[in-house]
Parts: C-alpha cells; structure tokens; sequence
C-alpha cells in the first residue's frame, strides 16, 4: 500500500530510537509519525497542484487557478471519497496541524505581498479604489433595501 512506500522513503525511521510501528514490523508509520504525515500531505499537496499546473498550462491559466483544481480533486469530491486515501493521508486527527501549517503558510505570503507594495501606486489608486469598493457595498446594500421594503 501506500504507506508503505511512505515507510520505505525514510519517515517510518528514527536516529537512535528504535520504532515498533515501521515498515519492517508490518505497521503503518503514518499513523505514528505526526512528522512524516505532515511531509506526505504537503507532499501529496504541491504534487496535485504541480500536476494540475502542467495539465492546464495549454490553457495558459495562472498556477493559482491550479492550486483550486488541485483542492477540489484533493478533497471530499474526488480522492477524498477513497477511505483509504482519506484515512491514510487526509486523517481527521492531523487537519489541526495541518491548518495551523497553512495560516502559517499564508501569515508568510501576505508579508511577502506587504513588502512588494508600492505606497506612492497605493496612495495614486487609493481614491478610485475606495470610490470601486465604497460602490460595491452601498449599491447592493442599497438595492436589498429596497427589494425588502418591497416584499
């Protein structure tokens, strides 16, 4: 099965200390190693988007349109349907780690963004900016007033 491959690359090992649940006594290191789980998801992760990414480049779409595919596919709609997978890969006890790894993960992308930003652009789109998204609160807020005072 797959956790065994896993095992075989190396998570099911330790320095020093000796596992009872690696690929030799016949268990599942995944089940034990929050570690080695946590490598196989982000593994299986950039794998699907990168694979999504090559799929789609004929349709020349941004990699991040990818990356939404690559979820999809990921999740309960397709591969997630295989308990197997699901239970090996994607356990419902590792999500917390998982989650946590990806705010961090996003924590460090919008850092990045924070220091590309130009604030002499922002402070020359600032007003047309704000006039765009001010539109985009006041007309539908405006508009289900209305409809609510109609009904």
């Amino acid at each position: 099965p797959f956790s065994h491959f896993i095992s075989f690359v190396g998570c099911g090992f330790s320095l020093g200390v000796e596992m009872s649940n690696d690929i030799y006594s016949g268990g599942n290191p995944l089940k034990t190693s929050t570690l080695c789980l946590l490598i196989v998801q982000l593994f299986v992760i950039i794998g699907m988007s990168r694979l999504v990414a090559f799929l789609i480049r004929p349709l020349r779409q941004p990699n991040v349109v990818a990356e939404i595919i690559g979820g999809i596919l990921l999740g309960p709609t397709a591969l997630g349907r295989a308990p197997s997978f699901s239970e090996n890969v994607f356990p419902t006890s590792s999500m917390d780690q998982l989650t946590n790894f990806a705010n961090l993960g996003l924590i460090f992308f919008l850092f990045l963004v924070g220091m590309e930003l130009n604030p002499t652009s922002l402070r020359n789109t600032g007003k047309h900016a704000a006039m765009i998204s001010l539109s985009g609160i006041v007309v539908p807020f405006g508009l289900g007033a209305a409809a609510s005072y109609a009904v």
